[in-house]
């Protein structure tokens, strides 16, 4: 088995070539070279950006030369990594999956143990207090 520490390692290593890689990014952004921006964009590693920060680089990249838009997502997700890798922690993976419940049967409706029947608009609340009595 892989030792912590080695696989500490190995994670702060891909996350030293993921900044490097958005070093990249920014070098081309900022001489504006929207092929090189378009090249760093289909490699592979381009799928650990966030889908906003894609959109905006692929606009970004489809601009006119003399556009003053900033890549305002793309920095701040830059940051964020940089301070990641500042604090010492791996690249981020991917989100484990739940594990939820199979799909009910057609026409089934299932019900916690716990639920009773009530209106749909009735608060659990109302159902510990006394009733409204109008003649007080």
């Amino acid at each position: 088995m892989t030792e912590p520490a080695a696989r500490n390692r190995r994670g702060v290593n891909a996350l030293r070539s993921f900044l490097h890689y958005l070093e990249e990014i920014e070098d081309a952004l900022l001489r504006r070279d929207a092929l090189r921006v378009t090249a760093l964009m289909r490699k592979r590693t381009a799928t650990h950006l966030p889908r906003d920060v894609r959109e905006e680089l692929l606009l970004l990249s489809r601009a006119p030369r003399d556009s003053l838009r900033a890549p305002i997502r793309f920095l701040r997700f830059q940051h964020r990594m940089r301070e990641l890798a500042r604090g010492g922690e791996a690249l981020p993976t991917a989100q484990t999956e739940l594990h939820l419940e199979p799909p009910a049967a057609f026409g089934v409706i299932r019900r916690r143990p716990e639920e009773s029947e009530r209106p749909a608009a009735c608060d659990p609340a109302d159902e510990e207090e006394e009733p409204f009595d109008s003649r007080r």
